[in-house]
């Protein structure tokens, strides 16, 4: 079992595996700790993301999965965080 600040450790590309690996064909992760480009560990979304990914993949369904959400380019987000940093 992973310790809870696995998920924050630095890490390179290539690290997690994709939720679905290449040549497989009924196997998949379904976990946090696989690789979504883009996406933040650790969220609710990012657990759902990764097993409609996987199931989607493996039954060869062409559904839309959601998109990321840049939360982390929105001007709001760092407007707020700009004030959060410097308020005491």
């Amino acid at each position: 079992m992973p310790y809870i600040t696995s998920m924050f450790m630095p890490r390179l590309k290539g690290d997690r595996p994709p939720p679905v690996p290449p040549d497989t064909r009924n196997f998949a992760f379904i976990s946090q700790f696989v690789e979504i480009p883009e996406d933040v560990v650790f969220t609710v979304e990012y657990s759902v993301r990764v097993a409609m990914m996987a199931v989607y993949e493996l039954l060869g369904l062409r559904k839309a999965i959601p998109p990321v959400t840049p939360h982390d380019h929105a001007f709001r987000t760092r407007l707020d965080a700009l004030v959060k940093a410097f308020s005491a």
